[in-house]
Order: structure tokens, then C-alpha cells, then sequence
């Protein structure tokens, strides 16, 4: 027996007299676009032209003249003697149509969560390879970097690798890597932690993703730096956190002002020992304020010290964590500051080993666990002293870097640009005149081929001096003399 070919519903068909879209054109496109959505399938029959009219109270001229079209187009095709059947549309045709929709909602989720994230930086830094440029700030010197130690110690953990090392390991880490790490931040960073405590993490861009996933859920209440981190309000975002921004004065935080008009947090981000971007180092007496705070309202703190190895005069202040009596403070710190951004290594310190086991499993979900073989090679870095020892060296040259730069500032640019010596981290700010405008000097900057990020762009509601961020470290003195010279055209042109 044949089977019965469904022929198309003349119900689904709906035309409009009044148009100005002439009726065979209207009647073209409603097939076709069907066709192209797959509401009507290959082989399935159109109605005769002369039920089509009659039902839709047209011409059959009208109905002949859209099936043409149709025909012309591949869209149907006919059989003598049994009708007219909806054709088999090439996959090229149907990609068309697929790649239109997809591209237009793409494009309304990237305005979303531009929109959402409020600042054009979130979205357009960290999705492609950087070319080193003055003034970069947050870049170590790469040519200084002892790459033949590393090597040499990269060729000893190769032999001394076995197939136990190439199967899955610690979620939270190579044991002996966060053991090294534990002891040194007990020994430079006053942290009170053991290895217990410590989880790897792919750079503190993604600790702070962990904290957020873990400790947040949407509509929870968090306090922001402001001016401060955009990476660490993006991971607040994406958590669906409320963000209500902290204004800082000469000691850091103003707790007193955010207390008022943001009571309850369930979470406060700072950058106590160097505040991004500003450069503050929040007093004793302001972190003993924050810690009680934290313990009478039972919220979170995390302590985002991401360079307080470069510090240029005088004995670092201890960690927030390290006065830490109540198990509140979250550290994190990167290597890719220190060593070279590559490496993508960077750790976690939770304030109780309890919180490990919850933080290990989110971790798993993320990416199961950071490569071995790079935490195996920065942990021997660590056991024989490299570390240290580079560390005190990049000191000497960053503080030479930093003073050569202020000084090449005030002789090219004295009187309109302002720029104060920072004690610690690895940028300065050269403060504009009121009348311009840091976002447009940016601009020009990078069409120089020059990086200056515009103190504006880490501003939430709290407006700023105008400034530009100038990192120094990774450049040699010519090229900073070079980038000088080039912010001087830039700015004399405006």
C-alpha cells in the first residue's frame, strides 16, 4: 500500500490584503521561510493553486506566480500528475539561515553581558596574546628571568617523572608545591596556614572565580574597592552578586562609610598591602577595624595580595590574614607577577582546613586540577632558594626602573603631569590636569602603540583625578625614555 504524502495545513497560512507587499510575494515568503525553519519538511505536498486561492480568497494567478518563484528558487519541485512537494533544501542554504539566528543571539547575549559587566575593559583585555608594550603594568621582566635555572630544573623533574605522575592527581594541588608555598608565606608574609589550607589554582583570576561559585549566591550583598580590580568585580558579576562600591581615603577601605550605606555584607574584597590601582597600603589601625567588622557581622574578607613582594623601602606590613583571629580572610596570591604570567599558576589560602574539601570539589568541576609538571618545577624553584633570590633581585631593578621613569616624567613632562614614588607593586600613576579627559589620552596611547590604562576605567561611582597607569617593570630605560616621549606628543596635542 503507499504510503500517504501529509500535504501542508492550509490553516498555518496567513496573508495580509492591505499590505503593501503584493499578495504573491507575501505568499513566496510565507513558504519560504517555512522551508528554511523546517516547519515543512522535504517531500511533504503543497495544496493545488486552485484550493490555495480559494482558500485564501486570491487570484490563482497570485498562487501560480509564488510557486514559480518557488520553483525557480529549488525550494519545491513538481510531478506531473501528483502535485507539487516541498524540496530537499541543500545543507549550504539552511547554514545561511542557521548562521543569521545564531550570530544575532550571540550578539544580544555579548551586549548583555557587556552591559552587565559596565566597563568595556572587563571584556576586551585577557582574550588574546599581549604584545609587551610600555607602559604595561603587571608584567615582571621577562628578559631578567633566570630562564637557565628553570631549564635545568625542568630537565631534572623530566627524569625523575614516572607514570604515576601522568595520571590524575590532587585536585587541590601537588602536595609538595603547597607545602613550599606554606612555608614561605609563614617565613615573608607573616600567613598563618599549612599546606592543608592551600589549593592551586590556574592564576588568581580563577581563585577568585572559586571564592565567588562558593561562597556567593545571586542577590548576595559584596563590597567592591572603588576604584579597584575589574577582574574581581567580573567574578562578582558572573556570581550575580550585588556590588556596592567602598570609597578609600589615606588608610585604606572606608569601612565606616560602607558600614552606613551597605550594612550586611556577605563579602568584602581589598587590596590591603598594595590597593589596586591606587596604591595604598591600608594602616594597622584600618585593618584591625576591617577584621573586627568581619567578625561581628560574620562576613568574609579576601585579601588579594597580587605584588606585595616588590616592596621598595622599609619591612612589608604583615598580611590581613596573619592578624586574622576569627577565620574570616580569604589570601590569594599569584606567581605570575613574580615569575612570568605563563606559568598560570597561582594559590588559594582558606582560612580553616575544613572549607578545603567543599573548595577541592568545585575546583574538580572547574578543570579537575592545575598541570603537575609546571607545579613540580616552581615547587623546586621555591625549595633551592630561586625564588627568594630572584625576588630580592627584580626589588633592585624594579626600584631603578621606577625612579628613572618618575625622573624622565618630570623633565619631558613638569607642570602637567604629577607622578609621586610608590614604596611597592609594579605601576605608577602619572595624575592629568583636570581638563583632560584619561579615557581619550588611552586611546591615542594605544594607537601609538603605547599601553597607558585610564585610571577612570576602574572607577564604579566614586570619580577620580584624571590618571594613567604606567607600568615599569618589564621595560629597559630606553624604552621607557621612548614611551615618555610619546606621552609627551600625546598629551601636548590635546
Amino acid at each position: 500500500m503507499p504510503k500517504l504524502i501529509e500535504e501542508i495545513p492550509l490553516v498555518s497560512l496567513n496573508i495580509n490584503s492591505s499590505s503593501s507587499v503584493p499578495l504573491y510575494k507575501q505568499l513566496y515568503n510565507i513558504f519560504r521561510q517555512s522551508i528554511l525553519e523546517g516547519k515543512y519538511s522535504p517531500g511533504q505536498k503543497l495544496p493545488g493553486t486552485r484550493s490555495l486561492a480559494a482558500a485564501l480568497n486570491i487570484s490563482r494567478n497570485t498562487a501560480v506566480l509564488a510557486f514559480e518563484q518557488l520553483l525557480i528558487e529549488g525550494y519545491i519541485k513538481g510531478k506531473i500528475g501528483s502535485g507539487t512537494f516541498v524540496n530537499e533544501i541543500p545543507d549550504n542554504i539552511l547554514n545561511i539561515k542557521e548562521n543569521i539566528n545564531r550570530k544575532k543571539s550571540e550578539q544580544k547575549i555579548t551586549t548583555n553581558l557587556i552591559s552587565q559587566l559596565g566597563s568595556p575593559g572587563l571584556i576586551r583585555r585577557n582574550i588574546s596574546t599581549e604584545e609587551i608594550i610600555p607602559f604595561q603594568n603587571g608584567l615582571p621582566s621577562l628578559d631578567e628571568f633566570p630562564i637557565k635555572i628553570w631549564l635545568k630544573l625542568n630537565n631534572q623533574i623530566s627524569r625523575s617523572l614516572s607514570n604515576n605522575h601522568l595520571g590524575y592527581g590532587d585536585a587541590a594541588g601537588y602536595r609538595p608545591f603547597r607545602e613550599e608555598i606554606a612555608s614561605y608565606l609563614r617565613t615573608y608574609r607573616a600567613v598563618n596556614c599549612s599546606a592543608d589550607q592551600i589549593i592551586i589554582v590556574n592564576g588568581s583570576q580563577q581563585g577568585l572565580d572559586l571564592i565567588m561559585r562558593v561562597l556567593l549566591k545571586p542577590g548576595d550583598i559584596v563590597w567592591h574597592e572603588d576604584p579597584g580590580y575589574f577582574g574581581a568585580r567580573a567574578s562578582m558579576l558572573f556570581a550575580g552578586a550585588k556590588i556596592f562600591p567602598s570609597p578609600l581615603d589615606n588608610e585604606g577601605l572606608n569601612i565606616e562609610y560602607s558600614s552606613k550605606k551597605y550594612p550586611a555584607p556577605k563579602l568584602i574584597y581589598t587590596t590591603p598591602s598594595h590597593q589596586f590601582p591606587l596604591g595604598l597600603t591600608m594602616s594597622v589601625s584600618r585593618r584591625i577595624q576591617l577584621l573586627q567588622y568581619a567578625s561581628r557581622n560574620n562576613c568574609w574578607i579576601i585579601e588579594d595580595d597580587y605584588d606585595s613582594e616588590f616592596r621598595y623601602s622599609g619591612s612589608p606590613l604583615p598580611s590581613l590574614q596573619g592578624m586574622d583571629k576569627n577565620n574570616c580572610v580569604l589570601y590569594l596570591g599569584t606567581f605570575s607577577k613574580v615569575l612570568f604570567p605563563g606559568l598560570r599558576l597561582g594559590y588559594l589560602v582558606l582560612p580553616d582546613p575544613q572549607m578545603l574539601e567543599v573548595f577541592v570539589s568545585a575546583k574538580s568541576m572547574m578543570d579537575r586540577q592545575s598541570p603537575v609538571f609546571e607545579q613540580m618545577i616552581t615547587s623546586q624553584f621555591l625549595k633551592e632558594g630561586y625564588f627568594t633570590r630572584h625576588i630580592r633581585k627584580m626589588r633592585t631593578l624594579y626600584k631603578e626602573r621606577q625612579e628613572f621613569l618618575i625622573n624622565e616624567i618630570d623633565r619631558e613632562l613638569n607642570g602637567v603631569v604629577k607622578v609621586n614614588p610608590s614604596d611597592t607593586g609594579m605601576h605608577i600613576i602619572a595624575w592629568l590636569p583636570e581638563n583632560l579627559n584619561d579615557a581619550i589620552i588611552s586611546r591615542k596611547a594605544k594607537e601609538n602603540n603605547l599601553i597607558a590604562y585610564p585610571l577612570s576605567e576602574y572607577v564604579l561611582k566614586f570619580k577620580q583625578k584624571p590618571g594613567l597607569l604606567l607600568g615599569y617593570t618589564a621595560f629597559e630605560k630606553s624604552k621607557l625614555k621612548t614611551g615618555v616621549k610619546l606621552l609627551k606628543k600625546i598629551i601636548h596635542s590635546l
